[in-house]
């Protein structure tokens, strides 16, 4: 450009000096010059916007430079020597290092155990600051990974947990040459939160220590589970819906390519034109994306519903969180965004409240007649009176007060109108109710909320489909599972399963039909060959489909009843795609949640099915062949009364103390069998109220064969023991120290059963005491101190331990008649919690003693006292030694008075004394009880 505006004045000055008469006139020089200058100027001008847009976009790469820097320096700071160390939570006031941080002491939130890492950061004097590490008693010192001057130098570490400063990370400047332990003010510095120690991370993560130990833990949850579904197929499909991770399981036998266990969303596709919602596993709305996806949980009970299979829905209501806006009218209402919504979020969620009777909030919506129904999450806040909800503008109102104080979703009837004119009504002036999440759809049923602002919010139907091209699957022969609950009613078809070619064709459908039954349908060339209809459906409860196909043959069962089978069709060919809750191009969604789906390459019979749509997959019930108060079956091992009819045994111990006597530690039933296939039937009737323990123990000739678990809940349990041979062998089942099971009975397939050699003449050692005679902290039964110590002693375990429970002279009673052959009594823990006086203590122990003795006059009695209890459990007036000591004068003075048989055995010397064996300070866990009996073992006889 310089060049350009040269040559232009050279060429206009070339014959004359400047000055000179012959100079040109402006006019040449404006016309020569001007227009290469203006040139070269236009042309800067767009260098310069080229450049001022380039400068333009640095702020941005800058800052997100920045952002990156920051990143890389938080997370390796010049010099910072990050440890791996576990560091648990750290301290927010000076902790007295002779004391505080021994197991069970809380910091910051936190209760320790021994072994934790603690970071101390306030010290009164700066020289004590550090890591220290939990002991179990006494003075702690510092962590073994920075106790020296070299380990300090730069230290750099993450904190774990508390209520303040989680996630932190925290450094110290300082080099080794600087510090001198003990004398040197150890000042460690904040250097902001540790990515990934989001809140959402940090719940998701749990207990364990990292985020993928706990993924792994649910993933082999999972594939035990599936496994077990499909246990006696080779080749199968599993899938688990209703997991924290949900899940699929292929078995292929004749494929291993096809083989797989992971994720379900690696092999699903998922297709919604539009965001949607869901609750999450902590019962917290959330929402996920286009085509994701919703696998949901129950808000209330977060009980786990699966895949969401909605259709198409359309909430028209607006600012449907937020009742303070003006699209809602109100009268003798006053309405405020001050809630905890259902997200979890402050102020989300809006209150409403009366200052008259009556009061309303309505918002009118324009929109054509059709069917539409009504929902809103509401909680009551202030009030004991009424209130109610409308559609019509309050020509009907539908009282839809909740009967508790937490979040419902209420609904009233569908309605078919124009214009809904939706709201509330509250009864009583001054009543005030939390409300979220007002939903008015199209439609005669509630689907999932749909959160709205300032428009409407219309959610695309889910489709969710499998290529079969991944599965093992035979299209001339074969069984379908499905388990969901749906919110459609009766007079709509609704989709569990369809197996097609992508078409109308040829295809398979599993239903909830519309004529209010189960429906299995079966489409060859476009003609209908097999339509099997079973059982009655209901809304909003888990329904089974279980249906199976072949050669002129179609079955199915629905909810336990089988259908009429179809003996006549040829199966179709060219399937292509298993859909899940929809049928083709989103037609007749599921409207409600799928939980599990499986696919077997074996028909299966009208039995099979039965079982399967009655009782699901975890146990497909067989038929109990040996009633359970078969005269063959030996009950051994209890003081209980039993009840025992031909379709229950259950028991009840003779002492009534916080439900613990339906628990029966230890109970035996016993019998022999040459079955190859043994199945024991069970049912936890849900009964005991206090801490819980389900794990009880199966054994085979008098050896560990598996251990069952009965879940805290009220049903069915099953437990499965195949042999490879049909010897004789005695079946032995132990129950759990805190569970109440009843024995329903046996199948065994048609093998007969007879009576064992009989335990029930073995010697008799009762145990009567608190929760440490009942179990507690064992991991089950097989590892109580008694049961090991019973089997150590051929003895018979009869177990009236009560956790919770202090000595009652009355008790004493129900020890003498249980028919002891040897007696131990364990009381002094609780009457310590309660702080007895000594000398009632004494006198109650002495007047059990008594009591017994006035049943079973020279039976031995073993007074044991307590093992090592921590200094933190042990923190009253009156210590556990004290009653340690009572229990002694109390043996001592019985014996001095000419009672021979009665004995006392110290619990200090019978187990390390630590958390190693005493797990939380107080019980005895499975190192400790297997401690107790091999110690205590030697001292007693019958």
């Amino acid at each position: 450009m310089a060049n350009e505006i040269r040559d232009a004045f050279n060429e206009v000055y070339a014959d004359g000096p400047v000055g000179s008469p012959s100079e040109p006139p402006k006019s040449a020089i404006r016309s020569q010059v001007g227009g290469a200058i203006q040139t070269a100027v236009d042309g800067l001008d767009t260098r310069v916007s080229a450049v001022e847009g380039a400068v333009g976009g640095l702020p941005g790469q800058v800052t997100a430079l920045g952002v990156r820097v920051d990143a890389v320096e938080a997370i390796a700071t010049a010099g910072v020597l990050w440890t791996t160390q576990i560091i648990k939570v750290r301290s927010t006031a000076n902790v007295v290092l002779a004391s505080g941080l021994v197991n069970a002491a809380v910091i910051n939130g936190v209760t320790l155990a021994t072994g934790d890492n603690v970071f101390l950061g306030s010290q009164t004097l700066p020289a004590e600051n550090g890591l220290y590490t939990v002991v179990p008693s006494g003075a702690a010192s510092r962590a073994t990974f920075a106790d020296s001057a070299a380990e300090l130098a730069h230290i750099g570490f993450v904190v774990q947990s508390g209520t303040v400063g989680t996630g932190e990370r925290w450094t110290l400047a300082l080099a080794a040459a600087a510090i001198t332990l003990g004398t040197t003010a150890l000042n460690f510095s904040p250097e902001g939160i540790e990515p990934g120690y989001a809140a959402e991370v940090q719940t998701a993560r749990g207990p364990y220590t990292v985020l993928n130990d706990r993924l792994d833990a649910l993933q082999l949850a999972t594939l035990n589970d599936l496994s077990q579904t499909l246990q006696y197929d080779d080749s199968g499909v599993a899938i688990a819906f209703d997991t924290p991770i949900p899940s699929i399981l292929i078995k292929d036998a004749a494929a291993p390519d096809k083989r797989f266990f992971g994720s379900l969303t690696s092999k699903l596709t998922t297709t919604r034109t539009t965001a949607g919602w869901y609750f999450d596993k902590l019962g917290l709305l959330k929402q996920a994306g286009v085509n994701v996806p919703r696998f949901t949980y129950d808000y209330k009970s977060l009980a786990a519903r699966g895949l969401l299979c909605e259709p198409a829905r359309v909430n028209r209501v607006l600012w449907n969180r937020d009742l303070t806006n003006a699209a809602w009218v109100k009268s003798n209402i006053t309405a405020a965004l001050d809630q905890i919504g259902l997200d979890g979020n402050a102020a989300s969620a809006s209150s409403i409240t009366a200052t008259a009777a009556n009061g309303t909030a309505l918002q009118t919506i324009t929109i054509a007649s059709a069917a539409y129904f009504q929902t809103a999450y509401i909680k009551r806040l202030v009030g004991t009176g009424p209130i109610s909800m409308t559609m019509d503008g309050g020509t009907t109102w539908t009282d839809v007060t909740p009967t508790d104080g937490y979040w419902n979703r209420m609904s009233i009837p569908s309605q078919t109108l124009p214009n809904p004119n939706v709201g509330f009504k509250i009864g009583t002036s001054g009543d005030s109710f939390a409300i979220d999440l007002v939903q008015n759809e199209n439609g005669n049923y509630r689907t999932s909320p749909m959160v709205t602002t300032t428009a409407v919010f219309s959610r695309g139907v889910d489709t969710n489909s499998i290529a079969l091209s991944a599965l093992p699957f035979n299209t001339a022969l074969g069984s379908i599972y499905i388990e969901g609950r749906t919110q459609a009613p009766d007079n709509v078809q609704r989709t569990m399963a369809r197996i097609d070619d992508g078409g109308a064709t040829n295809l398979m459908i599993c239903n909830m039909s519309s004529l209010g039954g189960g429906q299995f349908s079966i489409t060859t060339a476009s003609a209908v060959v097999a339509n099997v209809l079973a059982g009655l459906t209901t809304v909003d409860k888990t329904s089974r489909l279980a249906a199976s196909w072949g050669p002129n043959y179609a079955q199915a069962a629905f909810d336990g009843t089988i259908g009429a089978q179809d003996s006549s069709l040829t199966v179709p060919s060219g399937l292509t795609q298993l859909r899940i809750g929809v049928s083709l191009s989103g037609s007749f969604p599921f409207g409600g949640t799928i939980a599990r789906l499986n696919l077997r390459l074996r028909t299966q019979d009208a039995s099979e099915l039965t079982a399967l749509s009655n009782f699901g997959l975890a146990g497909a019930e067989p038929v109990v062949d040996v009633v359970p108060n078969n005269s063959n079956i030996e009950d051994s091992d209890y003081a209980a009364t039993l009840t025992a009819t031909s379709s229950q045994v259950s028991g009840v111990r003779p002492i009534v103390f916080s439900g613990y006597e339906y628990a029966n530690p230890g109970w035996r039933r016993r019998f022999k069998t040459r079955a190859t296939s043994v199945v024991l039937h069970f049912q936890n009737l849900n009964l005991v109220g206090g801490s819980y323990n389900g794990k009880g123990q199966i054994l085979v000739d008098g050896v560990h064969n598996t251990y069952f678990t009965s879940a805290q809940a009220l049903g069915k349990f099953f437990v499965r023991l195949d042999f490879a041979s049909n010897a004789d062998r005695l079946i032995e089942i132990v129950m759990p120290y805190s569970s109440s099971v009843a024995h329903l009975g046996v199948t065994t397939y048609g093998a007969p059963i007879t009576l064992p050699t009989p335990r029930s003449t073995l010697p008799r050692a009762v145990f009567l005491g608190d929760s440490r005679d009942q179990g507690f902290n064992a991991t089950g039964i097989d590892k109580t101190w008694m049961e090991i110590l019973c089997r150590a002693k051929s003895w018979q375990h009869i177990n009236l331990g009560y956790g919770s429970s202090l000595v009652n002279p009355a008790w004493g009673t129900d020890l003498g008649n249980a028919n002891p052959g040897v007696a131990f009594v364990t009381f002094d823990f609780n009457n310590r919690t309660a702080q007895t006086a000594l000398a009632t203590f004494k006198a109650s122990l002495k007047a059990l003693i008594a009591n017994v003795r006035a049943i079973k006059p020279t039976v031995k009695i073993y007074v044991v006292s307590s093992n090592w209890i921590s200094a933190a459990n042990d923190a009253l007036t009156l210590k556990i030694a004290d009653y340690r000591q009572q229990e002694l004068d109390a043996v001592n003075e019985l014996t001095a008075t000419g009672d021979a048989n009665i004995f006392y055995i110290d619990g200090l010397t019978l187990t390390t004394n630590g958390t190693g064996s005493i797990g939380d300070g107080i019980h005895p866990n499975d190192t400790g009880s297997a401690e107790l009996a091999a110690a205590i073992g030697p001292l007693v006889s019958v």
